[in-house]
């Protein structure tokens, strides 16, 4: 583990895995995913295969660890302490920004027809750490009500994303995270207060 994180340190390797991830995400838009090959990767980034073995065991494993490094950048940015429906985490869009700077690799990887183990994981990435914004709001909660409203949630937000990605992001970031947060802010507000006319009562 030592070691792993002493290399990933190093600016080599990471110049170096800065360029496979670059190439790999040109070749999906240009070729898609699953017409995708390594040896696609290495020769875009001109580099021999033997280079990318020592860095990733395959284009499943690239992307797997491309979207881990990508939103650990976003969850160590300082989100909000309570959901606020006027203030925006300034994490959240930063999200959308970065789906908005590669929208067409996104609109590949999430809209496309792709191998559904590939779409299963990138959108449960996806999901997880768009949430992770509002984390420190929600994570003591603990009721059916919340459990359900918590999914019903991700896969709305998510799906305005795509739909956003899809539409070539007719509106920028910033408004839609706005709008996000108010649909969130109003979703969990309705859940969590009590309900006064049980039923059976």
């Amino acid at each position: 583990m030592t070691q792993k994180s002493e290399a990933v340190e190093d600016p080599r390797v990471h110049r170096t895995r800065k360029l496979l991830q670059q190439a790999f995400i040109e070749l999906t838009v240009e070729k898609g995913f699953a017409a995708l090959t390594v040896r696609d990767i290495t020769e875009r980034a001109m580099m021999n295969r033997s280079t990318f073995y020592r860095h990733y065991l395959d284009k499943y494993d690239l992307l797997e660890q491309y979207m881990d490094e990508l939103f650990v950048l976003f969850e160590d940015r300082e989100g909000i302490a309570n959901l606020n429906p006027n203030e925006v985490p300034s994490n959240l869009i930063d999200l959308l920004k970065h789906f908005q700077q590669f929208g067409d690799f996104y609109r590949v990887m999430l809209t496309a027809k792709i191998d559904p183990f590939v779409e299963q994981r990138l959108r449960q990435k996806t999901e997880k750490h768009f949430f992770s914004c509002f984390s420190q709001t929600f994570s003591d909660r603990d009721s059916s009500s919340f459990d359900l409203s918590y999914n019903v949630t991700l896969a709305a937000s998510c799906g305005a994303i795509v739909w956003w990605l899809e539409r070539e992001q007719p509106y920028p970031p910033e408004q839609l995270a706005r709008w996000l947060n108010k649909f969130i802010y109003d979703m969990y507000s309705s859940s969590l207060k009590p309900n006064e006319n049980p039923i059976g009562e």
